[in-house]
């Protein structure tokens, strides 16, 4: 087995949801239609600084190249996806093939397992960013790092937490609507209608935003899945909707949850776990003072 050194690169993971749950017929038709969709996205790049990986649950994409390309490369992906039930993340770090003699070529490095475990985390249709790769885009592209904005933080099984970045909407239509604004005045007015369905369609399915305020501590579990420990964990996104949220911390009864938030709606659970303190047990009677009293009511009723 041997490996070559490791390189800095953008690795864009397009995974899909659920998908050891699904049947076989179905696994391969959502396979096939992602990587038709990333091989297509990726037509732009030059073959020569780019690598597509396959993985269980889809594909990923390391980049050579500028991140600004690889943010271009996730924004063809999403915009693609249509009907594909996809998570999208993208992050910057270190990569390095490896050549296996039984398993074949491939590539290793926390590159490529930190965008892996962030895809899996982000909601679907929804791209996400890492910090390592926001602050790398900031560098060779400001204007596009710009469009970027915090979106909480995750913290993953070994108890890491990484601070998640999303596509600012408003931004992102901004550069859009500067980039038309060269087209045919004609065409402003459908434009404008496509644009205003748009924003309805993406305001009606943004996600809410859960802030947690748990001391001292306790794990979270979102219908009855893991999202981590808290603290840490400060605030997590999910669909708007019915959800159940339940903080554990053993021996204390567990704290359990139900909410309906709305579209970009922002709430906060705060809970302490408290240990009660063991009640103070009455202080038994003295004996003497107990047959002192019955003597005395003795007398009092045959009349001493």
């Amino acid at each position: 087995m041997s490996a070559a050194a490791p390189a800095l690169a953008s690795v864009v993971v397009a995974l899909i949801p659920d998908f050891a749950r699904r049947t076989v017929a179905e696994q391969d038709r959502l396979k096939s239609g992602v990587e038709d969709l990333v091989v297509r996205a990726m037509q732009p790049l030059r073959p020569d600084r780019r690598i597509l990986l396959d993985a269980a649950q889809g594909v990923a994409v390391a980049l050579l190249d500028s991140p600004k390309l690889a943010l271009d490369l996730a924004g063809r992906i999403r915009r693609g996806a249509g009907d594909l039930p996809l998570h999208i993340a993208v992050n910057y770090g270190p990569i390095r093939a490896l050549d296996d003699a039984s398993r074949g070529k491939g590539l290793v490095g926390d590159g490529l397992a930190t965008a892996m475990i962030l895809a899996e985390a982000a909601a679907p249709g929804r791209l996400v960013a890492s910090r390592a790769f926001r602050d790398a885009l900031a560098e060779d592209s400001p204007a596009r790092a710009a469009s970027l904005s915090r979106a909480g933080a995750h913290t993953d099984s070994q108890v890491r937490t990484h601070e998640l970045y999303t596509l600012d909407q408003r931004a992102s239509r901004a550069r859009r609507l500067r980039l038309a604004g060269a087209g045919v005045v004609a065409f402003a007015a459908v434009l404008g209608l496509g644009l205003a369905a748009r924003i309805v369609v993406e305001a009606r399915f943004a996600p809410a935003v859960i802030e947690l305020q748990i001391t001292p501590r306790g794990e979270v579990y979102v219908d009855g899945v893991l999202k981590g420990k808290s603290p840490p964990l400060a605030r997590f996104e999910v669909r708007p909707g019915p959800h159940t949220v339940e903080v554990r911390n053993d021996p204390h009864p567990p704290l359990q949850v139900d909410i309906h938030p709305g579209p970009a709606e922002e709430m906060t659970i705060a809970h302490a776990f408290v240990t009660k303190r063991a009640a103070t047990r009455p202080s038994e009677p003295n004996l003497a003072d107990s047959v002192r009293d019955g003597w005395r009511s003795l007398r009092r009723s045959v009349g001493f």
